[in-house]
């Protein structure tokens, strides 16, 4: 997908792009518990995947080297499982750390409120909390363009509204149906 592109159809945001996402608070796997208002100032991913989604679990290690190559410049990253026990993820993640939180979303409140249709599903705010850009599959967290949207993001007035982030492979068909 091209820099600054309009989002294809497949990738329609389920929030209004511009505006200020729903609430997140939620229990983590390791970092007690983790509210997205506290992250105001600093732009943020959000991230919707589950262990059981294998494309989620394909793009899992992308994220983790994305938030370690930009933790300095403080981009945030709060990874959302959705609908598992806590026992399932902590052992997922013991076998693969992250340098993010990991919150659980078991009742899928925060599935429901954010609109998320189907898994992984991110959303990517700038450091007002501004819904900027949202992806409905696995993304390519490693790709140059995704270097290059995320750096549109220190400019609000500048930051792209729905460009598209480049997709992990060009299959769609790797999305997951939310359970």
């Amino acid at each position: 997908m091209a820099l600054g592109g309009a989002l294809p159809a497949h990738a329609t945001a389920p929030l209004p792009l511009g505006a200020a996402p729903p609430p997140l608070a939620l229990a983590s796997l390791d970092h007690g518990r983790q509210d997205l208002a506290a992250l105001h100032g600093r732009p943020v991913i959000v991230h919707f995947f589950a262990t059981w989604c294998a494309p989620c679990r394909e793009e899992m290690a992308g994220l983790a080297r994305l938030a370690t190559r930009r933790a300095a410049g403080g981009l945030a990253v709060l990874a959302v499982d959705v609908g598992e026990v806590k026992v399932r993820v902590r052992r997922f993640f013991d076998a693969h750390p992250v340098p993010f939180p990991v919150l659980l979303d078991e009742d899928r409140a925060a599935l429901k409120a954010w609109k998320v249709a189907g898994l992984p599903a991110s959303f990517v705010l700038d450091a007002g909390h501004t819904l900027r850009l949202y992806a409905d599959g696995p993304v390519d967290w490693d790709a140059p363009a995704t270097a290059r949207l995320l750096d549109s993001l220190a400019d609000p007035a500048a930051a792209p509204l729905g460009a598209g982030l480049p997709p992990l492979n060009d299959d769609q068909s790797t999305r997951e149906s939310s359970p």
